[in-house]
């Protein structure tokens, strides 16, 4: 059988320890997953089947993908367990399974930055409508716990005077340009999610992750951070697009993955909680850390001058609120989330 890698597995061990006793409440149950074969998916897939492995009562997952195939590419030691079920379907338009759930995560969305660009219909549509669907899914089979992975881009901009964004700051897209569309759409999904929660009681809790880093992150997704990490494993210089000064955070897979299961099964129904880090680092910084754990001689490109005057534009969470209410925080330290990344894909060559 293959197994994780041992960098999965052990962060894996990890979030089963940080999430605790609240696991238990998936012994013997059913969860229903949209975005499963995706990169915060596959964390929580890799979750579930670790923990099921140390239990006599399997959770059963039942994953929505529209690509059985790929997955099984991907992670084949998840593919082939008989307590992970591959439904192949469109979030937008799938067939309701003809049997009950305990608990739905709905995770599915075109998350890569060149998305909005190119098909950004496609985007509006595969978040609004696909949520829909989801939502449908559970008015009919009345789950415990419902989970909507929103995102930190519902909020838009960040104002250059506030250093990290709560989660009641009101904010919303600009709504001009098509690269609004993802943070729109969530937007707008995250209110189908109260409607159907004041309508049919779905059981809801909300998270919106913000900048994520971690092993099964594609290189080519479009983010800098994988843009550094691929292009210095290339032995290609670190090209800086704007002028390194734009501020954000990086929070690590397992720790999301960890996030998200304690959001679902621990926070209060109708709460909305930031995932992700508070220590922000600017883009110029990211790049020489990347370079450093690399240990490459790499060059770093910084292709525009700074703008005096100009405040760095930034994108960074407060995360106080999931830190008091229900134990959230930054367990991993941005310079190992960055030396376990680049391991795992160092371990696949």
């Amino acid at each position: 059988m293959v197994k994780a890698s041992p960098i999965v597995a052990q962060d894996v061990e990890r979030v089963v320890q940080l999430v605790g006793n609240s696991l238990t409440r998936l012994l013997g149950k059913r969860v229903f997953i949209t975005g499963g074969t995706g990169f915060l998916g596959t964390w929580l897939i890799e979750t579930l089947a670790w923990f099921n492995t140390q239990c006599d009562r399997s959770c059963q997952i039942d994953v929505l993908t529209r690509h059985p195939e790929n997955f099984a590419r991907k992670a084949p030691h998840l593919a082939e367990r008989t307590d992970i079920h591959l439904l192949a379907g469109d979030v937008q338009r799938f067939d309701y399974p003809d049997r009950a759930y305990d608990f739905i995560i709905h995770a599915a969305a075109p998350a890569e930055p060149g998305a909005s660009q190119s098909e950004p219909f496609e985007v509006a549509d595969t978040i609004v409508e696909g949520t829909r669907r989801v939502l449908g899914l559970a008015a009919r089979k009345t789950p415990e716990g419902f989970l909507f992975v929103s995102s930190g881009a519902v909020y838009g901009r960040q104002p250059p005077d506030l250093s990290h964004m709560p989660e009641d700051y009101p904010g919303g897209p600009i709504l001009n340009s098509s690269r609004a569309v993802y943070g729109e759409a969530k937007r707008y999904a995250e209110m189908l999610c109260v409607l159907y929660r004041k309508r049919f009681n779905v059981p809801l809790r909300i998270a919106r992750p913000f900048a994520l880093i971690g092993p099964y992150q594609d290189l080519e997704s479009g983010f800098a951070v994988t843009d550094f990490i691929r292009d210095g494993l290339r032995g290609l210089p670190l090209r800086i697009r704007g002028d390194g000064t734009t501020i954000r955070s990086y929070y690590y897979a397992a720790d999301c993955a960890a996030a998200l299961f304690k959001i679902l099964l621990d926070a209060p129904l109708g709460r909305v909680y930031n995932v992700g880090s508070d220590e922000p680092v600017t883009i110029l910084t990211l790049a020489e850390k990347v370079a450093a754990v690399l240990g490459s001689q790499s060059s770093l490109i910084v292709e525009q001058p700074p703008q005096p005057g100009r405040p760095p534009a930034r994108y960074v969470p407060a995360i106080c609120l999931g830190k008091t209410e229900i134990g959230l925080d930054v367990w991993t330290s941005l310079d190992e989330a960055l030396q376990r990344t680049i391991d795992w894909y160092h371990s696949l060559t």
